[in-house]
């Protein structure tokens, strides 16, 4: 995984195939073959496993302002998430107005567990958190914004 993302953070995930994700992780393409169909789900389960580490990095918050918070540094500061709408943005786009896909569904799940709200308030906490996906925040800004989401919550 740590190979598929420097080179889909280096390449983008149009010009990645899944022959150089196999010469860079040293394994062979068989191998690469069994785990994943193709280099679309080497990037799903990329996602998967960032959604799970800052879903983590939120658990462990001391509060629903300060996880608000470190939810949107981690987007506005991802760097691969930066260059995959710089290389990739049609794909993005696709994969942000995809509603039946299962990472939606992982999303809304960590986003209910992690600030303990109904229908509503994750629909407000996720809008906020995509729209920081193409216009990320500033640091205070993120701060401020957190701030006001969390009174609401």
């Amino acid at each position: 995984m740590d190979s598929a993302r420097e080179l889909l953070r280096q390449s983008g995930i149009s010009a990645t195939n899944m022959i150089e994700i196999a010469d860079r992780a040293q394994v062979s393409r068989a191998s690469l073959y069994n785990h994943f169909r193709d280099k679309q789900e080497v990037f799903l389960a990329l996602v998967e496993t960032e959604i799970e580490r800052i879903a983590t990095i939120a658990l462990v918050s001391p509060s629903r302002a300060e996880a608000l918070y470190q939810i949107s540094r981690e987007i506005s500061e991802h760097d691969g998430l930066r260059k995959a709408l710089e290389r990739d943005g049609n794909l993005v786009a696709a994969a942000l107005i995809s509603r039946d896909h299962q990472i939606w569904e992982e999303i809304y799940k960590h986003l209910a567990k992690i600030f303990a709200t109904d229908v509503v308030g994750v629909g407000l906490v996720l809008r906020w958190l995509l729209g920081q996906i193409t216009a990320p925040l500033s640091k205070e800004h993120s701060r401020e914004q957190a701030n006001r989401i969390a009174e609401i919550l």
